[in-house]
């Protein structure tokens, strides 16, 4: 094991015990959270997901269910990328009668702990939407309003080309700062284990909850998207995608380990 998985393995001891409607982060995006999660997790753990991904990679793994557009088979799953409650509001449990990004969250992740009851087919699947919804409830256009459909109605303006709110965040924003695994990384080696231990703990209520406190700067957008507003974002998607990694990284250490 390098020493970096080393040192975040032994954290955790302490810690546990286009255009699109509702897709996203963008393929960047979940593959930057499986990345951190792969990193900061014990070969054991590592090993203990691949022998139930099979041939399919962490990456792939982590945008299976956008990959599913058009697929009929799959219909019941178009709801659980996102979840949309009214501004003022808050979370309850039967909120699209539980077909939204927290619920399923919350399943998938029963599910992997009592893996014992399930076929390895089912293992693989429940890993899938894992990986993929600990990526959209941290992107706050997955948790937002329901009246302008995640902020994909909302028609902006970015290095001359039309777009739409919901892809600024998605995808523009990270591709157009170059964000990659390797910035997140260095993120975290610069954040101390005491706040690493408080940004891991929590279920997907509370993460859902922080997540949306950024929605009063997402809509501070102007119909051209200004640099400042680039800017500004940049951080949050920063932290955003740093928090989701490490929570995915301490979920599977918890559900794989030993």
């Amino acid at each position: 094991m390098g020493a970096k998985n080393l040192k975040f393995t032994l954290l955790f001891l302490f810690v546990i015990g286009l255009n699109t409607t509702s897709f996203g982060w963008g393929k960047v995006g979940h593959h930057i959270i499986v990345e951190i999660a792969k990193s900061y997790v014990s070969k054991d753990v590592q090993d203990s997901v691949n022998k139930y991904l099979g041939d399919i990679t962490w990456d792939a793994a982590s945008t299976w269910m956008d990959e599913l557009r058009g697929n009929t088979q799959y219909d019941y799953m178009r709801q659980w990328h996102y979840i949309n409650i009214d501004k003022g509001s808050q979370y309850d449990t039967t909120i699209e009668n539980g077909n939204n990004v927290v619920k399923q969250l919350e399943i998938a992740i029963h599910n992997l702990k009592n893996r014992s009851k399930l076929t390895k087919e089912e293992i693989n699947l429940n890993i899938k939407v894992l990986f993929h919804l600990m990526g959209d409830i941290h992107q706050p256009l997955h948790v937002g309003y329901g009246n302008d459909r995640g902020g994909n109605s909302i028609k902006v303006t970015f290095e001359g080309k039309q777009l739409n709110l919901h892809r600024i965040w998605d995808t523009d924003i990270i591709e157009y700062k170059k964000l990659s695994a390797e910035v997140i990384e260095g993120m975290i080696d610069k954040t101390s284990h005491r706040r690493v231990r408080k940004i891991v703990r929590g279920n997907p209520v509370l993460w859902l909850n922080q997540s949306r406190t950024t929605l009063n700067f997402v809509y501070s957008y102007t119909d051209v998207i200004s640099e400042d507003y680039i800017n500004k974002s940049y951080p949050i998607i920063e932290n955003l995608l740093m928090e989701g990694g490490l929570r995915l990284g301490n979920l599977l250490n918890e559900i794989f380990r030993g």
